[in-house]
């Protein structure tokens, strides 16, 4: 989990904080299901028609949904590094961990195969 209490060595282009033991992560994490993962997330909950946005709890929209827009935009670049796409998902995942008990079941599953 990222402890956003240590300090971070930068704030990538994207707006993700990057930390020095997501470095080592990135190389070995596997990029093509995170960007899976994530993209499944965002279109749930961002273009989902099933009105999941609407659902969330106003303390989840704050805390989640800004992260996770930042992150489709990412992802529509589509030239992202590994490191940026570890600090997108890790930080996605840290902004929903104290939400996980609200959200729907297929959510929380796709959350927690994030990495942190």
């Amino acid at each position: 989990m990222v402890d956003v209490a240590r300090e971070h060595l930068q704030v990538n282009r994207f707006g993700f904080a990057e930390y020095e033991d997501m470095i080592e992560l990135a190389h070995g994490v596997d990029a093509p299901r995170v960007v899976g993962v994530l993209s499944s997330i965002v279109e749930l909950v961002l273009a989902g028609e099933d009105d999941m946005l609407d659902s969330l709890s106003d303390g989840a929209q704050a805390d989640f949904v800004v992260p996770l827009g930042m992150c489709a935009r990412m992802l529509s670049s589509g030239d992202y590094s590994a490191l940026e796409l570890v600090s997108a998902a890790c930080t996605v995942r840290y902004s929903a961990e104290s939400h996980m008990s609200e959200f729907p079941g297929d959510l929380a599953q796709m959350l927690s195969q994030l990495p942190r």
